[in-house]
């Protein structure tokens, strides 16, 4: 059995190697190292002493907004986003919060993550997301505790 910890972290270069390798289209490391401080809830997924992926968010009153989620691809598939996306709404619950995110239109395995955990569609943003070909639509995504 693995030894799974969530944590809070810090960005920075290290981290930001996850980013590269998950994302077709990654957050500069400069935007990446300097998404920290009060305002935000950043945590780590740590298996076995080595990161495998963390959560980015952002705290504006009753709102938290989830930025970032990563896992790196060499350990994608293994239900190891559940942890962190779990922990994120049990903070936000506690916390009496309300959560939003963005998401490509066409990221459907993030979509399905994120419908398992209740979060609904919102709105469109037309042309949101910048692609190889041009743009896609971007869904932003409401979660909102039973408690609320």
């Amino acid at each position: 059995m693995p030894d799974i910890k969530i944590q809070c972290f810090t960005p920075d270069s290290r981290s930001y190697e996850i980013e590269r390798l998950a994302h077709a289209h990654p957050w500069s490391l400069s935007v990446f190292c300097q998404s920290h401080g009060p305002a935000y809830y950043n945590r780590q997924l740590v298996v076995d002493e080595e990161t495998v992926g963390y959560i980015i968010c952002q705290q504006v009153l009753d709102e938290l907004t989830i930025f970032n989620i990563a896992i790196d691809p060499k350990h994608q598939g293994q239900g190891f986003s559940h942890y962190l996306m779990q922990d994120t709404l049990n903070y936000a619950a506690n916390n009496g919060m309300l959560v939003f995110l963005e998401v490509r239109a066409s990221n459907t395995p993030a979509i399905s993550l994120y419908q398992t955990y209740g979060f609904r569609e919102l709105a469109k943003r037309a042309d949101y997301y910048k692609t190889r070909n041009g743009y896609e639509d971007a869904l932003v995504m409401k979660w909102q505790s039973e408690q609320n």
